[in-house]
């Protein structure tokens, strides 16, 4: 949660969520359910939209899946803040897209990959997906890239190589360059079958 909130609004909403239950009665089904009940609605009390961010979604499908080898319950402290995205789920990328849509100062969002494409256009058409793609291809074709920024127009854009496709971001040029930068470096495409 520390990756969409303060550390302390993350404390704060789980004490609410957990309400007079302590976290070490609850079992990993009962931290799935509170994530998506109490969790998700205290959520949606202080972040635009009710969807669970991606790394919450990807928890409780570990929880249910029963693959998770974490301590009995879930701590607030991240060690690990690679976001990955699997690349074959819209849901995932839906989630993705949205999720950097919100971001302050953003104008719109491209996710394009092997498996489709997400976009948040705002007010640009689809002229500007053409546009990213064969920037892409001219940048992929010069050797690996992970990141390519540049000023477009009066905006920013980032373009973030990712598994056989590519993330791109176009923001205000007030935006938090450095902020979005670090995000779009921790985000991996979990590979899995496409060569």
């Amino acid at each position: 949660m520390e990756q969409v909130v303060s550390p302390l609004a993350a404390r704060s909403l789980l004490r609410r969520a957990l309400g007079p239950r302590g976290p070490e009665r609850l079992g990993p089904e009962g931290w799935a359910k509170l994530i998506e009940g109490p969790l998700q609605q205290e959520l949606a009390n202080v972040l635009p939209g009710n969807a669970l961010p991606p790394e919450l979604r990807r928890l409780v499908r570990e929880l249910r899946a029963g693959a998770v080898s974490r301590p009995a319950f879930p701590t607030l402290e991240a060690t690990d803040l690679t976001e990955y995205v699997d690349l074959r789920s819209e849901e995932d990328c839906r989630a993705l897209v949205q999720d950097l849509a919100r971001g302050e100062g953003v104008l719109a969002v491209v996710l394009d990959s092997a498996y489709g494409q997400e976009c948040r256009l705002g007010s640009f058409n689809t002229g500007l997906v053409a546009m990213l793609g064969t920037v892409h291809r001219l940048l992929a074709r010069k050797g690996d890239y992970r990141v390519f920024y540049t000023v477009f127009r009066e905006a920013q854009l980032v373009l973030r190589s990712l598994h056989h496709g590519y993330l791109a971001v176009l923001t205000r040029s007030e935006a938090n360059l450095g902020q979005l930068l670090f995000r779009m470096d921790k985000i991996e495409a979990l590979q899995a079958g496409v060569e």
